[in-house]
């Protein structure tokens, strides 16, 4: 009894930690006054130029009668729908501004704020996705940002200080949910003139609110990691004080005999979800984890762990699956249960026994071929589909070819007479 409740305490200490920071952050940026101009094409011909510190009522009419009406993605369609989202785009090529958020340390701001532990330091590629003017009454509902790539994480939102009211930044992730009145922000800020922020994980459920008066007036940036060929491999070093409460709990699970006692595969479900497409090599986010789950991965490599991510399939056949790629059965049609189990394990899936931390069995497993290796739940381990009519996405644009799923940290724990785990440092 009493290494059940240490488990279950060092399990709640897990879920706090990962759940603990907001997947977002915001803030205001002084700007000086000349780096807020902002030069469009309104014709095809002539270029308009104009000062968002102290643009004129006529001149930001003319910047929004100069916008296409924005659509957004369902799925691989593009659609115009005033009823979901009302407002207007321009695309990168149509429009130059002199505020520069590379040539400023904005970006540092915002991985301070965002990413967590040694990933504060991290690389990070910005991209100019658009600029959008919200005119009075218009909105977004809530979407998710399209994924472009699988180095993809996160978005940067700039708005800039027009004179306006409403549009509130809303992001939801279960049963949380964050306001962020960016026009308050900029109107309230001793620092003058300003731009405000918010920038968050892309996989992150959003919407902006009805704007009640002026326009808004936005930039928006896609965020990537800087990939993994560009940047040396970390070296493993010791927990830092801000991931040592993470460290203590997930070295009491991994030293308690109890815990998988003929070894085998605990599980840990990722808070953040990833951009992926068919083929996709989940393991190529070893090194592209987010926020909370990269500070798990450094964790586990500080105490000796042997540990990847995967793909988890529940029940996909009367069976359990992890994969480090993703499949898509949906090309073969309707299939029995035996031919998805051929398919699964031709293309290098692993079946799996699903117990309880100390290795008891959760189901009546069947297989023919002796009993798996034993996967042991530590937090939620989410099932995914293998089939892409399932995924159904609302996005700022048609999806491309990615979409988002949800991952697992695997973690190879062996028998306890061979575990070698490190020990923390006091």
């Amino acid at each position: 009894m009493a290494s059940q409740k240490s488990f279950a305490a060092a399990v709640g200490s897990i879920c706090t930690f990962l759940s603990a920071r907001p997947p977002y952050c915001s803030g205001t940026y002084p700007v000086s006054s000349e780096h807020l101009t902002l030069f469009y094409n309104s014709d095809g011909s002539n270029v308009n130029r104009i000062n968002l510190a102290r643009a004129t009522a006529q001149e930001l009419d003319k910047l929004e009668a100069a916008c296409q009406p924005a659509t957004f993605g369902v799925n691989n369609e593009n659609v115009y729908d005033e009823s979901y989202r009302k407002a207007g785009k321009m695309g990168a090529a149509e429009f130059a501004t002199t505020f520069d958020v590379e040539d400023s340390d904005l970006i540092g701001i915002v991985s301070q704020g965002l990413l967590e532990g040694d990933d504060e330091d991290r690389g990070i590629k910005l991209e100019l996705y658009k600029l959008n003017v919200y005119g009075k009454d218009s909105f977004f509902k809530a979407h998710k940002d399209t994924p472009r790539s699988e180095t993809m994480f996160g978005s940067l939102v700039i708005v800039f200080p027009t004179p306006h009211e409403g549009g509130e930044f809303v992001l939801r992730e279960n049963e949380r949910e964050w306001v962020v009145d960016l026009a308050k922000s900029i109107s309230e800020s001793p620092q003058q003139p300003c731009v405000s922020y918010v920038s968050f994980f892309s996989d992150l459920e959003h919407e902006a609110r009805m704007v009640t008066s002026g326009p808004r007036v936005t930039l928006t940036y896609n965020l990537y990691f800087v990939t993994e060929a560009d940047v040396p491999s970390p070296a493993i070093c010791p927990p830092e004080p801000y991931d040592q409460t993470l460290a203590e709990a997930l070295y009491k699970i991994v030293t308690n005999e109890s815990v998988l006692p003929d070894g085998g595969y605990l599980g840990i479900g990722l808070r953040r979800q990833y951009p992926v497409e068919d083929g996709t090599d989940v393991t190529s986010f070893r090194n592209n984890l987010k926020g909370p789950d990269a500070a798990l991965g450094r964790v586990l490599s500080a105490l000796g762990l042997s540990w990847n991510v995967r793909m988890f399939y529940r029940n996909l056949d009367y069976r359990d699956y992890l994969h480090s790629r993703i499949v898509n059965l949906t090309q073969w049609g309707q299939m029995y249960s035996d031919v998805i189990h051929t398919i699964m394990q031709r293309s290098g899936a692993e079946v799996v026994e699903y117990v309880t931390i100390h290795g008891s069995r959760q189901d009546d497993f069947r297989d023919l071929l002796g009993r798996p290796v034993q996967l042991a739940e530590v937090t939620g381990l989410e099932n995914n589909p293998c089939q892409s009519q399932l995924y159904v996405a609302y996005g700022n644009e048609p999806r491309i070819s990615h979409t988002y799923v949800n991952l697992c940290i695997v973690v190879d724990l062996p028998v306890p007479g061979a575990r070698s785990i490190n020990r923390l440092q006091a």
